[in-house]
């Protein structure tokens, strides 16, 4: 009798055994899926990851591929800086009443490049930094001068939305 008594015995600690380990591993499990996926990374590493896109990004070059329309509203952008250009060089010999209808007509003009985020910059007489997205077509000497500076702008920059779509084209003045 005792022997049945050991085995009942020996059965219900072996099936209290048993269900211990299941209700461990139901909770375990459901803990884990309440648990949010562990991270690969910790917060220096992702800081580090987002810097060095930030970084990159400012570094590239903002120049845009863009459509053949686009090109053909660059182009006329530059006729337009050009046409000012023109106008200033001449301006002495011009009648008062021509000159206000020409700058009023170039302002016209310039507002519709506005209109659509069309932006053109000169660089004439402003100091060369490396960092500028320049064609230089030549360079002159001026040791008088303390950094190099552009000389003269041959064609200007012109940007869509901030974004380079054509590179001025200039001369520069460098001191080396």
């Amino acid at each position: 009798m005792s022997n049945l008594i050991l085995q009942n015995l020996n059965s219900i600690i072996l099936a209290l055994a048993v269900a211990v380990v299941l209700v461990f591993l139901i909770v375990f499990s459901l803990f884990l899926r309440r648990r949010k996926p562990l991270k690969t990374t910790d917060k220096f590493e992702e800081l580090f990851l987002k810097l060095k896109e930030e970084i990159k990004s400012a570094v590239a070059p903002k120049f845009m591929n863009v459509s053949v329309e686009a090109n053909e509203i660059s182009d006329l952008a530059v006729e337009i800086w050009r046409i000012e250009q023109r106008i200033a060089k001449s301006a002495s010999s011009l009648p008062e009443n021509q000159l206000k209808g020409l700058e009023n007509s170039i302002q016209k003009m310039r507002r519709y490049l506005e209109k659509y985020d069309i932006e053109i910059i000169d660089y004439k007489n402003l100091k060369y930094n490396d960092g500028l997205n320049l064609d230089i077509l030549s360079v002159e000497k001026d040791p008088s001068l303390p950094e190099p500076m552009v000389k003269e702008t041959v064609e200007p920059t012109i940007m869509l939305k901030g974004q380079v779509i054509r590179k001025a084209k200039i001369i520069l003045l460098s001191n080396h």
